[in-house]
């Protein structure tokens, strides 16, 4: 059953989206497509799930609902590599507050489409963001009267419109949180240090699975502050795993047993964010339902998100606030170990910890040259030393240091030399 007023559907998404997500079944009438195009309407809601929302569309639909609503500001916080726009949708009731003052609040971060070839969660998001921005006041989510959501509908938007899982230099966006090689994770990156989310969703399609609806994660890296992955962890076993089904929706976790999909890969964004201290979400979708059922299972599980943000906004800050005086602390007293590899379902082995860890990394000049744009980005600090530069692991990132610099990590940026002795980290 169609709304009797189509160009106005979107006042009323929220309600809807069992009924949108029906739209894809079998033997189910769906809504025709207006015959003049309303910008109030995605490309893929005028075509009715027949067609995914073209980079055009998606420019117009952006700009018609920042002119619109006073809930929303909208900017451009990068370009891809081919020099298509990364549009950072900013929302709150009444208004968002200035920049500098977000991130002294609650705030929700949604990710879309890091990989082109998987388009329900930029579907999603940009649906999400609509719904939000337009829905009656007293339909209005109470989370959205503290929280403020920001969304990046298109993370990789060269991979969109070429319909590619890479981005146009051919690199796993997902892959890039750490090395920040990348356009658009620097993008990302950029947002997650001037905004500083407590909860950041990313989300993904397996373009080749039938089932489930959804398969969710949180950061399994054993270095991110254990409050900040057990809230992670909750979100996903408490809330969702069971608000989700009560809509007919199948949950799995994804990538369940040790290894592999579902590791502790610093690069991936679930896993970048915990190591940044913000809770985080991954979200997987079967790329092989039918469009509509997967970017209405993609928003109702950001609705949920933003539910549960609401609910335990106090629990969620306090942890995500304590996270880095904590993270502080242990790098300077080196009270803990430091896990190079080994995630929370699969435990590393000597080799892959550092026990103690060092107090600081030494890098020459030319090392802390080729790191400056992860020094800028991750929020790390250095200090001259002679002629050398110290990466001290006393300081709140200190979460990515030895990712960064240690020779045996995954991929380190360069290869600085420990500190280890105490005679070293007495003087250090």
């Amino acid at each position: 059953m169609c709304a009797p007023s189509a160009h106005r559907a979107y006042l009323f998404a929220i309600i809807l989206i069992p009924i949108l997500g029906a739209c894809s079944d079998p033997g189910l009438v769906c809504c025709a497509p207006p015959e003049e195009a309303d910008l109030h309407l995605t490309g893929f809601e005028q075509r009715s799930g027949l067609g995914f929302t073209t980079h055009q569309e998606e420019l117009a639909f952006l700009a018609a609902v920042d002119a619109e609503s006073d809930r929303v500001r909208i900017t451009e916080v990068g370009t891809s590599v081919q020099g298509r726009p990364i549009h950072l949708v900013r929302l709150a009731h009444p208004k968002p507050a200035p920049d500098d003052q977000i991130a002294m609040g609650p705030v929700l971060f949604v990710v879309g489409t890091q990989h082109g070839n998987e388009p329900a969660g930029r579907e999603a998001a940009l649906q999400f963001l609509r719904d939000l921005a337009f829905v009656e006041e007293r339909l209005l989510p109470d989370a959205l009267r503290t929280v403020t959501v920001l969304v990046i509908p298109t993370a990789n938007p060269d991979g969109r419109f070429a319909n590619t899982r890479r981005n146009a230099d051919n690199v796993d966006i997902n892959r890039d949180h750490l090395a920040l090689v990348t356009p658009e994770a620097r993008a990302i990156a950029q947002v997650i240090r001037d905004f500083r989310p407590d909860l950041v969703v990313d989300a993904h399609e397996r373009p080749s699975a039938t089932t489930p609806d959804l398969q969710l994660l949180w950061p399994r890296n054993l270095n991110v502050y254990g409050p900040v992955r057990d809230l992670s962890r909750a979100l996903v076993e408490d809330h969702l795993f069971e608000q989700l089904p009560v809509s007919g929706r199948t949950v799995e976790l994804y990538g369940p047993g040790p290894g592999p999909p579902g590791d502790e890969n610093e690069g991936i964004l679930r896993n970048a964010v915990g190591l940044r201290h913000a809770l985080g979400l991954l979200v997987e979708s079967s790329g092989q339902q039918g469009a509509q059922r997967r970017a209405a299972v993609h928003q109702e599980t950001m609705n949920e998100v933003l539910e549960f943000f609401g609910n335990r906004s106090g629990e969620i800050v306090t942890a995500v606030t304590a996270a880095p005086g904590a993270k502080e602390a242990v790098g300077r007293d080196r009270s803990e170990p430091f896990y190079l590899f080994g995630a929370d379902d699969n435990p590393s082995t000597p080799d892959q910890i550092l026990n103690p860890p060092p107090c600081a990394y030494v890098l020459s000049t030319d090392q802390v040259t080729t790191l400056q744009p992860q020094l800028t980005l991750l929020g790390l600090q250095t200090e001259q030393d002679g002629s050398d530069v110290l990466l001290h692991m006393g300081q709140p990132m200190m979460t990515v240091v030895p990712l960064l610099v240690d020779a045996g990590a995954r991929g380190p940026r360069v290869a600085g030399v420990p500190r280890v002795s105490e005679a070293e980290c007495g003087a250090s």
